[in-house]
């Protein structure tokens, strides 16, 4: 590209660049600040173990230990936070470039990118060893390769999610990046599950190719078939984690009544213990865990077995409170006041004031046989552990900085219904519409299996953003032509020319929409 037109490119974008350098600068203040990483407690521990040995922890899935063992000839934990600070970065502008393409005005989509570039709490767990921003990147990469292509042709489900003008390419690979998410976070197994029943119905209305479908759902199953196989090695058990039931068990201790179960002998020790009720989630991990009286602990075959039938036998004898707690815990996504919950402990770990606070001992065993000094030193280059530091006066900034700038739940269902409504007013989901259904889903199943967690509203955050600025696009694509203006007989720079296709027009049919 000459220089006149990089010039008239970054008067069309300047307003964004200005945005985006502040985030930039954002994030190497809170590098600054929190050296050379953050760490979540066990769950850090957990994955630099499998980053080091290449080993599964049965508790949680360990794709993140996959992500650190692939930087770790590096010997840098401030590498790993700068990575996802960049990941950060990447997902304002994935927003940017498609409600552009839609063809919002560059004000309208630089708004949308706000939540995501500057929330104190997105740059919080930008900055910690844990997978949710790169789950949330991989997610909104997978909707960038489906929605890219707007009002150019008909493709798998333009009338159901708004995946228009992509082919089996981009449906494969965005299929197989909701794939390599479930490894980062089983949620991105469900979020699979939604585009797959997209494209199904697509095909249905024959709106997708049999090729399509078929591409998409081998994409999307092998990167978790081949983690499964290898958890198989070394767990005997064809899966990706050993905790499903015990997660989906404690799920159900904050309503179970075993009058009302009546379970069988083998699972009465599975009943909640006496007393007030705490969190769902604090029964995995309390001290007089009902799981600790089950062979073999926590996260044992026959733990995880027994307490998926207790669960099961829970919400099939209580229904209602299942649903009751369901809902409970999802409307704590929309306090106004981020809750507390599931404990403080817990919420404490999503501050900078307590960046620097060791959540578990140095001396605690690490699947495989480590410590978490050990392991930090040793992932290090064996030079010495690395506990966060907190460094002034970026530190103090910083914690300032994260009690006013931050995106409340209430202002993300605000968010969430503007793009449902727009959908609405406007009667089209084309665009808005698979980006606002995965939001939801993020939000949705933790409640479902689990717990409510103020992490799990960040990687929601990116998506919802998007949905509700598509929701009010235009939705004609500002594309790209292949041909030279004086091949098309006109002077019109080629990034201002618009297709001369209404959105709902349909030219030549592909394969792919076949």
């Amino acid at each position: 590209m000459d220089q006149v037109g990089l010039a008239a490119r970054a008067r069309r974008h300047w307003l964004f660049g200005l945005v985006l350098v502040a985030a930039l600068v954002l994030r190497i203040l809170v590098a600054l600040a929190f050296r050379p990483i953050m760490w979540f407690g066990g769950d850090s521990a957990s994955y630099l173990a499998t980053g080091l040995r290449l080993i599964p922890d049965p508790s949680r899935v360990g794709g993140y230990g996959f992500m650190l063992w692939m930087l770790k000839p590096l010997h840098s934990f401030a590498l790993v936070a700068a990575v996802q600070h960049l990941m950060g970065l990447a997902m304002g502008v994935l927003i940017y470039l498609l409600a552009r393409r839609f063809g919002l005005p560059a004000w309208a989509a630089t708004l949308a990118t706000i939540p995501v570039l500057f929330d104190a709490y997105e740059l919080q767990l930008e900055s910690d060893a844990v997978p949710d921003i790169p789950f949330g990147f991989l997610v909104l990469l997978a909707l960038y390769l489906l929605l890219r292509a707007p009002g150019e042709r008909r493709g798998a489900g333009t009338a159901l999610g708004g995946i228009g003008g992509v082919g089996p390419p981009e449906v494969s690979g965005a299929a197989f990046l909701l794939g390599v998410s479930a490894l980062l976070w089983p949620v991105g197994l469900v979020l699979l599950g939604v585009l797959l029943v997209v494209l199904l119905a697509a095909l249905l209305i024959r709106r997708a190719g049999l090729v399509t479908v078929l591409a998409a759902l081998l994409a999307g199953a092998l990167p978790v078939a081949a983690y499964a196989a290898w958890f198989s090695v070394h767990e005997r058990q064809f899966s990706l984690t050993r905790s499903d039931g015990v997660y989906l068990w404690s799920r159900t201790m904050s309503f179970a009544n075993c009058a009302v179960i009546k379970p069988p002998p083998g699972d009465l020790a599975l009943c909640p213990p006496p007393g007030p009720r705490m969190a769902s989630s604090l029964y995995i991990w309390a001290g007089n865990s009902p799981l600790l009286r089950l062979p073999g602990g926590r996260f044992s075959a026959q733990a995880n077995r027994l307490a998926l039938h207790f669960a099961l036998r829970a919400i099939a004898a209580q229904p209602g409170d299942y649903a009751a707690a369901v809902g409970h815990d999802f409307a704590l996504s929309f306090f106004w006041d981020r809750p507390v919950h599931p404990d403080a402990g817990i919420v404490d770990r999503y501050q900078f004031a307590d960046a620097a606070t060791a959540w578990v001992p140095a001396g605690m065993r690490t699947p495989g046989g480590g410590t978490v000094a050990g392991d930090q030193a040793a992932y290090n280059g064996g030079r010495h552990p690395a506990p966060t530091r907190a460094v002034p006066p970026y530190a103090s900034w910083m914690v300032h900085y994260q009690r006013y700038v931050y995106l409340p739940g209430t202002l993300l269902g605000v968010i969430l219904l503007a793009g449902l409504a727009g959908m609405a007013v406007r009667r089209r989901v084309r665009g808005p519409g698979l980006p606002w259904a995965f939001a939801v889903t993020i939000l949705l199943v933790p409640p479902l299996i689990a717990d409510f967690d103020l992490r799990y509203l960040v990687p929601a955050v990116p998506v919802a953003c998007l949905a509700a600025a598509l929701a009010f696009a235009p939705g004609v694509a500002q594309r790209r032509w292949t041909t030279s203006p004086a091949a098309t007989a006109t002077s019109e720079p080629e990034e201002t020319r618009t297709s001369s296709l209404p959105s709902e027009s349909t030219p030549t049919a592909g394969p792919e929409s076949a």
